[in-house]
């Protein structure tokens, strides 16, 4: 072990050159609080809690209403959807209808006579 670590640790007592004198004599003296000082103090704390609550208000109320604008836009989407898709399905049946008049006419004539050929409506004619 060494020599050294078996003493305790003093300190010198402070000297007289090392204290220095008290400068600010006027913080000793008590003065009333401000009128100013005495408000913050009193209603910081409360003010500071209701505009905490009101921002929290705010988001649970604009999250909500963001979900309910979310949801009807989808419901728009959809039914616009479900429309178009039933505007297509009419299309491909007057189409498939008008390729069927179209194929028979192919295969009678103009004179009224069933014509030989492939049969098939064809955009080639040969």
């Amino acid at each position: 072990m060494h020599p050294l670590a078996a003493r305790p640790c003093r300190r010198a007592p402070p000297t007289s050159s090392l204290v220095y004198p008290q400068i600010r004599k006027y913080s000793a003296q008590q003065h009333p609080p401000s009128a100013t000082g005495a408000f913050y103090k009193n209603f910081t704390r409360p003010v500071a809690k209701c505009a905490l609550l009101g921002v929290f208000v705010y988001q649970l109320v604009y999250f909500g209403w963001t979900k309910l604008e979310t949801e009807e836009i989808k419901r728009d989407k959809q039914a616009e959807i479900i429309k178009l898709e039933a505007k297509v399905k009419a299309l491909q049946a007057a189409q498939e209808a008008e390729r069927a008049a179209s194929a028979a006419s192919d295969r009678v004539g103009a004179n009224g006579e069933a014509r030989e050929g492939k049969g098939g409506s064809s955009w080639w004619r040969w």
